[in-house]
């Protein structure tokens, strides 16, 4: 690990003093392209992730399917686990302290902070996807600890893939699922339609079961230029969580709203799944599957 005598935002600590940045993603694991690289046969290649999320207010640690488990103060975590300043990450025989700054900050520099945001916000068009687990708490009820670690695991560090492979940005972990985007820009159809085909042949395998909801709409879009962060507002994502509740009780797989679903039509096969309506939401709306 890179020592950093004062390192902000957010970082690692190991047992011998050494001091890690995160910025972004930080990766840990045994092959060597990790951000971290923890050789041992305890240690799975690619065995978690620390991620900074929320303008650099929050900091998960997920376990990407790894073998052996990973810790967090002591218990293995089955799911996306928000991280608290002071957390201790146990992965193998190795072990880390988590430090975050933020709640360490005076008020002053919170206010200048949030005058800052308010500047850099704008307005554009984003694709959101959100991807839940089905049943996650049934499955936490029939499987072991251990089993429900890898399996989660395993199918964020897969949806992560096909989003990144794409060109899409995760912008939040949500315990059993994910919320990402992707600004609306030349070229971006055909890489969004990519995206849903490669997380379409991952729900064929059902391990586990999950759901889609793609929607298309003007975002308030704030950023941390220091992470590449972004925060996400307004009414369209609120719309977009709205519709994945509405896909949960009705039972949908792979649902795209109708503003989705105009600018894909020619990317991707689709069909009509008539008209709902939307919990806070007036009228009626149409929706299309895939």
């Amino acid at each position: 690990m890179t020592e950093e005598k004062e390192p902000t935002g957010a970082w690692l600590e190991s047992g011998t003093g050494g001091m890690l940045p995160i910025r972004g993603a930080c990766f840990l694991g045994r092959a060597a392209n990790n951000t971290v690289v923890l050789q041992s046969d305890t240690v799975s290649r690619r065995h978690a992730m620390v991620r900074a999320s929320h303008m650099q207010a929050e900091y998960w640690l997920i376990d990407l399917g790894s073998s052996n488990g990973t810790l967090l103060n002591g218990r293995r975590i089955t799911s996306p686990s928000r991280l608290e300043d002071k957390d201790e990450i146990k992965i193998g025989q190795f072990a880390f302290t988590f430090r975050h700054r933020e709640s360490l900050r005076s008020p002053g520099a919170e206010t200048i902070d949030a005058e800052k945001t308010r500047k850099d916000i704008k307005s554009t068009d984003c694709w959101l996807l959100l991807a839940d687990i089905e049943g996650s708490t049934q499955m936490a009820k029939v499987l072991p600890a251990e089993e429900v670690a890898r399996v989660m695991g395993r199918w964020m560090s897969e949806c992560k893939q096909a989003i990144d492979d794409n060109g899409g940005t995760i912008n939040k972990y949500l315990g059993d699922g994910l919320f990402a985007y992707w600004v609306s820009g030349e070229g971006e159809e055909s890489r969004v339609a990519n995206a849903l085909s490669a997380l379409k042949r991952l729900q064929a395998q059902e391990a586990p079961r999950f759901r889609i909801v793609l929607h298309y709409g003007q975002t308030l879009i704030g950023a941390a230029q220091s992470l590449g962060e972004e925060s996400l507002l307004g009414n369209e994502v609120n719309f977009c969580f709205r519709m994945e509740r509405m896909a949960s009780a009705s039972g949908s797989h792979r649902l795209l709203s109708a503003a989705a679903n105009e600018h894909l039509k020619t990317h991707l096969p689709t069909r009509p799944e008539g008209e709902r309506t939307l919990s806070g939401f007036e009228g009626q709306f149409q929706f299309f599957s895939f």
